[in-house]
């Protein structure tokens, strides 16, 4: 069973959807974390996830603590117990497929945790942790209301009403960073934080700090995810790209200069990125 829930205004200003997943471990469908949906299990045992500067909750409905790896060392991985919380984020890491057969999450739009937290998003930025420690008990109280669910909607349910209860703040961003944040999401390939500035009122560093600490990243560093992200679904699934204009196209001032951010979010070239590519934009399949 696979099934996506769009939540109503004002709430989707913040979140993107909610999701269940349950079945067979396989590829995510979508590039949330953990949303399956081929239908046969990957001859993979890890994928790696490329970063988007959203921030996810991810809830395991079987009785196993979930793993967050470094996708260049293997060794090396931190536990987000039962109920995880990743951050937004510049780089990758990789998961477990073999977890993946009863999972149900949060995928956030750009800043959307921050009315939930009363941390700053900034603190849990390029890191992934256990929902417990921020939300205090709160999340083992959850994810039981959930098991105790009889169906995918009445999950949702559950989940967009527990949601709504761990308000902080009001449904609402800074102005400026509202602004910022269509505006590089809008066209990430063109936009500058210096042409946002020109229009915002705010000193740079006061604009820096609001989006930090809103959003998770500063505003130089998502909008270089974000143009990243552009570069993705443009060349997603192709089967020949022309990659000098593709660079061009996507905002970066030459080849080499697309190559370094590109290896530098995914770990990986584009030519092995295209490679691997399945149908599922963010996550790439890893031996």
């Amino acid at each position: 069973m696979h099934r996506l829930y769009f939540p109503s205004p004002p709430l989707a200003s913040f979140v993107r959807c909610f999701w269940y997943w349950e079945g067979v471990p396989h590829h995510p469908s979508t590039p949330t974390l953990g949303v399956p949906g081929a239908a046969a299990p990957p001859p993979h045992t890890r994928e790696r996830l490329l970063p988007n500067g959203e921030a996810s909750i991810v809830f395991n409905l079987r009785d196993e603590e979930m793993r967050l790896y470094d996708a260049d060392d293997p060794r090396r991985f931190v536990s987000c117990g039962l109920v995880g919380l990743t951050g937004a984020r510049t780089n990758c890491f990789a998961i477990d497929t073999a977890i993946q057969d009863r999972v149900l999450g949060i995928q956030f739009q750009p800043g959307g945790t921050f009315p939930f937290f009363r941390e700053p998003a900034g603190e849990v930025a390029n890191q992934s942790v256990a929902l417990e420690v921020l939300w205090r008990g709160a999340a083992g109280e959850i994810r039981e209301r959930l098991l105790a669910a009889d169906s995918a909607d009445a999950m949702f349910a559950i989940l967009e009403r527990e949601l709504r209860a761990q308000l902080v703040r009001p449904l609402e961003l800074h102005p400026a960073i509202q602004f910022a944040r269509s505006h590089i999401c809008g066209a990430p390939h063109v936009a500058t934080v210096s042409g946002v500035m020109e229009r915002i009122g705010l000193s740079q560093r006061r604009f820096i700090e609001l989006f930090r600490d809103q959003v998770g990243l500063t505003p130089k560093a998502f909008c270089r995810v974000r143009r990243f992200q552009r570069v993705l679904q443009t060349v997603h699934r192709r089967k020949a790209v022309d990659w000098a204009q593709v660079a061009l196209d996507g905002g970066y001032y030459d080849q080499a200069h697309f190559i370094h951010d590109f290896q530098g979010f995914s770990g990986m070239t584009p030519a092995a990125y295209l490679a691997k590519a399945t149908e599922h934009l963010n996550h790439v399949p890893m031996g």
